[in-house]
């Protein structure tokens, strides 16, 4: 049975099949987002008026120095030269496409 020439051909077309078909099943997965890989926005807090910059996140973030949920996504307002409260970052990321 081993000497039979047809099931080395199946064999081998299976391989190449496999070979074939496997990496298109079986894709790579991207790999999980790193902290390096998050962008640094300005946040502004809506007590003190201190202006911070930490990763992009979704809501409120905590004041290093009151420790209150305080901060949000800030904007440069050059009339007045001062910061003010701006866009969460998913509407920031919608206008930076749109524009």
């Amino acid at each position: 049975m081993l000497k039979d020439p047809r099931l080395w051909a199946a064999c081998a077309a299976f391989a190449v099949a496999a070979c074939l078909i496997v990496p298109q099943v079986m894709a790579g997965r991207t790999p999980p987002a790193q902290a390096a890989d998050v962008p640094e926005i300005d946040y502004v807090c809506r007590e003190t008026r201190e202006v911070f910059r930490l990763p992009a996140a979704d809501g409120p973030q905590v004041n290093p120095r009151t420790g209150k949920a305080s901060l949000v996504p800030a904007q440069f307002d050059p009339r007045t030269k001062s910061w003010r409260p701006g866009p969460p970052p998913d509407v920031r990321q919608r206008m930076r496409r749109a524009g």
